[in-house]
């Protein structure tokens, strides 16, 4: 293997060690150097700033929803609307779990380069690559929540499940309820409770969108999946 590669990968483990052990304050330039055996100057010739590598190093904090997107996204035995309800769930469910570090990801001023960091991190670590298809890769390596769900409820509206307008519409909508749910709550890392109530109460916000924009009688029930 490359030494930079090796280097960087390090670097992103080490970072990725104390993001899982204190967020996102505990991380810094110099305590990532201290740790990996090398100056803050090494680090800048490897990453464009210190968010930079935070942000890859938050990626691995998406691996339960691409886990998820993957199993369902094989599934024959259920519709497309059922596969996007559920994968909102997941992911509103981790988006709350793991609020700093998907904040970073989909909010932050570097929310624009997520594209060209999930591509740096997969390439960097292509052990944890999840055979993409064209499919899967216009959404998990996309920054943008409304394209993301637009490229899902296109396939419902290829099965006449909702109308190609609606499909546009209910992206949106579905998105600007995620977005305005996740800054709305205020709870503290160590409040499950808070976090389970706000998560639910976005997904069932959603939920209620879905009935309205969807063909009559198509089945909402994710229940058993």
């Amino acid at each position: 293997m490359n030494t930079n590669i090796h280097r960087k990968k390090k670097y992103i483990q080490i970072t990725g060690e104390i993001l899982e052990k204190e967020g996102v304050q505990g991380v810094n330039i110099r305590r990532i150097a201290k740790a990996a055996g090398c100056t803050s100057a090494v680090l800048y010739k490897h990453f464009d700033n210190l968010e930079h590598l935070i942000i890859l190093a938050s990626i691995r904090f998406l691996e339960p929803y691409v886990r998820e997107f993957q199993r369902m996204t094989k599934r024959t035995d259920i519709t497309s609307i059922q596969m996007d309800l559920y994968l909102w769930k997941v992911f509103i469910y981790e988006a709350f779990r793991n609020r700093q570090y998907y904040e970073l990801m989909f909010f932050s001023q570097d929310r624009d380069m997520l594209e060209d960091y999930i591509y740096e991190y997969y390439s960097l670590f292509p052990e944890m690559e999840k055979d993409f298809d064209g499919f899967s890769a216009s959404i998990i390596f996309s920054n943008n929540l409304t394209e993301r769900e637009y490229i899902r409820l296109r396939r419902a509206a290829h099965e006449g499940l909702i109308t190609q307008i609606n499909a546009r519409y209910l992206s949106r909508l579905t998105t600007a309820v995620f977005n305005g749910i996740f800054i709305q709550y205020d709870f503290s890392e160590n409040d499950t409770t808070g976090m389970e109530l706000a998560a639910e109460d976005c997904y069932m916000l959603i939920l209620e969108l879905f009935r309205r924009f969807v063909k009559p009688g198509t089945s909402l029930d994710i229940d058993n999946l």
